[in-house]
């Protein structure tokens, strides 16, 4: 596995531009275990980045949904969910290589053959290679608030973003985020109500009630242990951006 997992990008005196991301990376170093996992599994399950279109019908060996989730943390929800439905397929991005190692040995115990993973910086994978028109859901599950104001430039879910999340969704594709920070969240439906493609799913073009189907993740256990409110929101892609 390479290390960059943002692409480095110079300015025309060749200086390095440095991009604001929605993530710092603080990976522990490997061990002689975690080394042989990527070694081993990461060729079967994993894919590092590159700038060309992922055909997902070969990678998968067949043309059912395809669930885009972006930071799947420890991975263990996102292995579950997809040992549970079969009859799609799941796709996962993150940029914490011990979180891949992770994720890699439970889907390996488990023997899951419809999810593949990425390293890398999930904007850039989603631009240059997710195809447009060809994910069914795209979920974020506790994205990172950046809960300080000057931080906040740092959030992922920006309208630059969620435009081309949309471009990517199929018509009647979901996007569905869930975080426990109200800011967080306030921000995101001020930005996405504002963009006609899509179409908010609550009664009142906030938020919803929780879903069943999605699962309790290690951070939602976090929030409820500090009784911090969750906050569910879904948006449906209805037209052309």
């Amino acid at each position: 596995m390479i290390k960059n997992i943002i692409i480095p990008k110079y300015n025309d005196h060749g200086v390095f531009l440095r991009k604001i991301r929605s993530f710092v990376v603080r990976n522990k170093k490997l061990n002689l275990s975690d080394n042989r996992i990527i070694k081993n599994i990461f060729p079967i399950m994993g894919f590092m980045f590159k700038k060309e279109i992922i055909i997902f019908n070969k990678i998968f060996n067949n043309s059912l949904p395809v669930i885009l989730e972006i930071g799947f943390g420890t991975g263990k929800t996102l292995v579950d969910t997809a040992f549970k439905n079969q009859n799609k397929n799941f796709l996962g991005i993150e940029v914490h290589k011990n979180s891949i190692v992770k994720c890699l040995k439970y889907a390996y115990l488990k023997n899951i053959t419809n999810l593949k993973i990425i390293y890398h910086d999930a904007e850039e994978v989603v631009n240059y290679m997710i195809k447009n028109k060809s994910l069914s859901v795209v979920q974020l599950f506790f994205p990172d608030p950046w809960h300080k104001k000057r931080h906040h430039k740092r959030r992922i879910l920006k309208k630059n973003f969620v435009n081309l999340i949309l471009k990517k969704l199929i018509i009647g594709g979901i996007l569905h985020i869930a975080t426990d920070c109200q800011n967080y969240a306030d921000n995101i439906i001020d930005v996405i109500n504002g963009i006609p493609g899509y179409k908010n799913l609550s009664k009142n073009n906030t938020y919803i009630e929780r879903p069943e189907y999605r699962p309790v993740t290690k951070f939602e256990k976090k929030a409820i242990f500090f009784n911090n409110v969750v906050f569910d929101l879904i948006f449906k892609k209805i037209t052309e951006y």
